[in-house]
């Protein structure tokens, strides 16, 4: 009661739109999409009715146009383009012109038969110039069932133009007559279904989207207050209050809020006090880590380069103990570690390579007239002669003296004696360098298939090597 005396007046009820009836609201909108899909439905049904009836009217007019022509066995005399002089061509032409003057939907006629080498053509309604001439081969058909077991159908997707496919009667389904029948009315019917079925979607769409305005204004006003009160705390401007008028759910939600932003301010007095002490640890910490991990990483580049140097002089080391000084070809050493390991390669996979052992002929005579330093440059032009010759595969090494080793993989005996006497021509075409001696070279070959071991394939070689000198020199020998 007021100071006054006098009684308040009350306030009438304000009306509360609740969330249970907006949920309501959206139910409605569920059912406006409900009937839209039993509408779609009810589209589709009617549109697979019409197809089916126009699929059954093209049979029943194939029946007709198949029982019409009366076959009586002169199709079999049509076989080439020239029978189209034959009276039965003529009697079958006039009959499918007659049916086609007859029937306006008929557009075309084609009679085919299924002979072993597959579809031929008969007759064509449009005539051996503008159509199929007698025994044109046609294309396989393609229609999901077996030619023989289609009575009257329509043809999903066409044939060659034609729309429907039916047996000819009398002929035990050798004979087929294919069918071009407009279909322009149903064609019409369809669209005029699919343009209602339209308009009907649009509809449906439209009081869709109103009903949906409607809800979403109705609590977008609402959301919005929120938003700026989110966007003032913020800001930072808590002294402000999210007042709403109404009765409903949302003005419990807005005190609920308050409450919350109240509990949430002393909560963040508390975690910013224990942010700076965090702070302060944290920077402590990381200057440590920074003064750490400069000495780590001083000590991990002093690690780098001790490493880099051991792999640098173990790679020296291992190229040196494999390799010849001289001629810069593998030594014997390292020969045997690659015909090794191509041997037990070749084992695996089943293969096989070539081994061709060389000797410089008269070599100590090079020495003996024109010294050891002559022998060295000898030696050194014929290795560069060697690697001249090597594919990516190949690989040749220095065996001993003046005798050296090739390693062929991949190739047979043949080719590789070509190869072989190819090296010895160019060898022997001129002096091994400019100005120096002219030398020749004797050639042994072997091929390593895997059934010997490797020391027998040298072996093997090696023996014919020897009979390259004993035959004569400047030659290649291939081991039997």
């Amino acid at each position: 009661m007021p100071a006054d005396g006098t009684l308040e007046a009350q306030q009438p009820p304000q009306p509360r739109l609740s969330i249970g009836r907006r949920l309501f609201y959206t139910h409605l909108l569920v059912a406006l999409m409900v009937a839209f899909g039993l509408g779609a439905i009810l589209h589709w049904s009617a549109e697979s009715e019409l197809r089916s009836g126009l699929d059954q009217r093209l049979a029943d007019n194939a029946a007709l146009v198949s029982s019409a022509l009366a076959y009586s066995g002169d199709w079999e005399a049509l076989r080439l383009p020239s029978d189209t002089a034959r009276p039965e061509y003529v009697v079958l032409m006039q009959r499918m012109q007659a049916m086609i003057s007859r029937s306006p939907a008929l557009a075309r006629v084609l009679v085919l038969r299924r002979d072993e080498d597959g579809l031929r053509a008969v007759g064509d309604s449009l005539g051996a110039t503008a159509g199929f001439a007698p025994g044109d081969r046609l294309p396989a058909f393609s229609g999901g069932r077996p030619l023989a077991a289609i009575d009257a159908s329509a043809l999903d997707g066409g044939y060659q133009g034609f729309n429907v496919l039916a047996a000819a009667e009398g002929t035990d389904g050798r004979y087929r007559v294919a069918l071009q029948i407009r279909v322009e009315d149903i064609d019409e019917k369809l669209q005029a279904l699919r343009t209602h079925s339209s308009i009907a979607f649009v509809l449906a769409v439209l009081a869709a989207l109103a009903m949906s305005a409607w809800l979403a204004q109705s609590a977008r006003k609402v959301l919005r207050r929120f938003a700026e009160r989110f966007r003032e705390i913020a800001e930072g401007k808590v002294g402000q209050r999210l007042d709403l008028a109404g009765n409903d759910e949302f003005v419990d939600l807005a005190g609920a809020f308050e409450e919350m932003n109240a509990r949430l301010q002393q909560s963040q007095r508390q975690r910013e006090g224990a942010l700076d002490d965090l702070r302060t640890a944290r920077d402590r910490l990381e200057q440590m880590v920074r003064e750490r991990s400069a000495e780590l990483e001083r000590l991990n580049d002093m690690l780098r380069g001790e490493i880099e140097q051991r792999c640098q002089l173990e790679a020296a080391l291992a190229e040196a103990a494999a390799t010849d000084s001289l001629t810069r070809l593998l030594n014997r050493r390292g020969m045997l570690e690659a015909l090794e390991h191509t041997a037990e390669q070749a084992r695996r996979q089943k293969s096989s390579f070539v081994v061709v052992i060389g000797d410089l002929d008269h070599f100590k005579q090079i020495n003996d007239q024109h010294g050891h330093a002559v022998g060295d440059q000898v030696l050194m032009a014929f290795s560069r002669r060697i690697k001249q010759s090597l594919r990516d595969l190949d690989v040749a090494g220095r065996w001993g003296g003046e005798e050296f080793l090739l390693l062929w993989p991949g190739i047979g005996i043949t080719e590789a004696e070509k190869r072989a006497n190819q090296l010895r021509e160019v060898i022997a075409a001129a002096p091994i360098y400019q100005g120096g001696p002219q030398v020749t070279v004797s050639l042994g070959i072997a091929e390593f298939t895997g059934l010997d071991s490797l020391d027998r394939c040298l072996n093997r070689a090696d023996r014919a090597l020897y009979r390259a000198k004993l035959e004569g020199r400047n030659r290649v020998c291939v081991s039997l």
